[in-house]
């Protein structure tokens, strides 16, 4: 996961055009203590209120989370609604003009009412007629306008009357001419409307309903009815997400079944415009379908671990259970790129040094110190080879991997990085940390790195040390101890 991140992260970002039915989702907040003396109903007390983009503006909210450049088209009506996801949309910083705001329509509102945060009941409005012929005139010469040469185009179709076959038609011919990919996420009950698409999404639901529309024989194997239905609307491939079981991809010639991540579930709304966004995201980069559903399945166990509809972003498919030796880096470009997106979160980087042969309380003590002038503490550990230069033949005791594993298991160590030198001198000059850490009873100015750190605006600070701790001094005491036994 951590390399397709990488790759991601190392790419420019991607154009994604988010074509659908905008929605406002709203949430009424509340704790409910008694029942209603008019009905057997519960008695919700307002707490508060909250707004959030749903339906295609929650699928373009997630794309552009993930660092995509995003334009979403769509209509809504002139009311409180629409005013409100207008300013939503400036909010999460997305390129609406491809809006089309309609007086005639209602903008689609689900209003959600929660107490504890289990639903209790939802209202919805909204207006599901055809756009009329001037409003799809205009919606096309904006898609026109807006669409860009190898941009990935989502469709997100809550048959609310704009994703209609006419526009399907227009899409994809604008599609052709400039080498765009086409997905939708789809929905009854005309699926062949979506003839000359590349990839449907379905849940198992809308899955089961495209083999009723087009009379499939209902007892067929999952994988024949999708590559039969990929074969019918001209598919590159049928991705259907089965909620706890994961997603199966199906294709003309292969079949990739790929399983869910567990996660605690708080929430499903919302979780299939996420799947939608990477694995939009996934194709934009080239990945295999293997990696696309891989990312999305990732995606899907965050988005559904938080109440309401929520745009993931890339630094949450880290899932922070993983095994301590991800944070070892030998390849010091990918370690510069993790540390530059987290300074361009503000993060502060300190980073010491050593060989770290046996690990001990002095070491400790000094990591924990280091860990305090900055937010990333980042260990830069010798090699074997430039140990036993230092050192002399007989060292290191424990090899890189074995020393860099234990500090690595370190909860306030972020990374370990390996360097060959003798010195840390051009590490520190390729990471360029805000800080360098080092403890014993050095003078600043003649710590390797000093002049260099202090160029760029960088600190150097001592720590003290825990007297009577040292590698070489357990050495010795080792070696005093097992001399004592054999004389007994």
């Amino acid at each position: 996961m951590k390399q397709l991140i990488n790759s991601i992260r190392c790419s420019g970002a991607k154009h994604v055009m988010v074509i659908g039915d905008v929605m406002l989702d709203e949430y009424y907040m509340g704790s409910v203590s008694r029942i209603s003396p008019e009905a057997p109903v519960p008695v919700l007390k307002e707490e508060r209120v909250e707004w959030c983009l749903g339906g295609a503006a929650n699928v373009a909210a997630n794309c552009r989370q993930i660092g995509c450049e995003v334009v979403l088209v769509g209509s809504m009506g002139c009311d409180a609604a629409g005013n409100q996801l207008v300013s939503l949309l400036k909010e999460h910083k997305l390129d609406d003009r491809g809006i089309l705001r309609l007086p005639r329509r209602v903008t689609t509102n689900k209003k959600r009412f929660i107490a504890q945060n289990q639903q209790l009941l939802r209202m919805d409005a909204e207006s599901n007629e055809p756009l009329s012929a001037e409003e799809f005139a205009e919606m096309r010469q904006r898609i026109d306008a807006l669409l860009v040469p190898q941009c990935m185009i989502l469709i997100s179709d809550y048959a609310k009357g704009v994703v209609t076959q006419a526009l399907i038609e227009h899409v994809c011919m604008r599609a052709r001419e400039r080498g765009c990919t086409v997905l939708v996420d789809p929905k009854g009950p005309n699926f062949a409307k979506y003839y000359g698409v590349d990839y449907i999404k379905p849940n198992a639901k809308e899955f089961k309903q495209m083999i009723e529309f087009f009379q499939l024989p209902s007892l067929q194997t999952l994988e024949h009815n999708a590559r039969t239905l990929c074969s019918l609307l001209s598919l590159k491939g049928l991705v259907i997400t089965e909620g706890e079981r994961g997603i199966t991809f199906v294709s003309s010639h292969q079949t990739i079944v790929s399983p869910s991540c567990k996660r605690e579930v708080y929430d499903l709304t919302g979780a299939g415009d996420t799947v939608f966004a990477f694995l939009a995201l996934g194709l934009a980069h080239g990945f295999s379908m293997e990696d696309c559903l891989l990312l999305a399945n990732h995606a899907a166990a965050v988005a559904i671990s938080h109440l309401k509809t929520y745009a993931v972003s890339i630094d949450e498919l880290i899932d922070p259970s993983l095994e301590s030796t991800e944070k070892i880096y030998t390849d010091w470009v990918q370690l510069k790129i993790e540390l530059d997106w987290l300074r361009a979160e503000g993060k502060k980087v300190v980073l010491t040094n050593g060989c770290f042969d046996i690990l001990h309380v002095g070491h400790i003590q000094t990591l924990k110190e280091a860990k305090k002038y900055g937010d990333i503490l980042v260990v830069a550990m010798n090699t074997d080879d430039s140990v036993q230069r230092l050192k002399g033949p007989s060292r290191p005791i424990n090899n890189l991997m074995h020393r860099a594993t234990m500090m690595s298991a370190v909860g306030f160590v972020d990374f370990v990085v390996s360097f060959d030198q003798d010195t840390p001198y051009a590490l520190i000059d390729y990471l360029r940390p805000d800080a360098l850490v080092k403890g014993g009873d050095y003078h600043k100015e003649s710590v390797v790195g000093y002049e260099l750190i202090t160029s760029y605006g960088g600190a150097v600070h001592i720590v003290d040390y825990v007297p009577d701790n040292s590698t070489t001094g357990l050495i010795e005491r080792c070696s005093g101890q097992q001399q004592k036994r054999a004389t007994l």
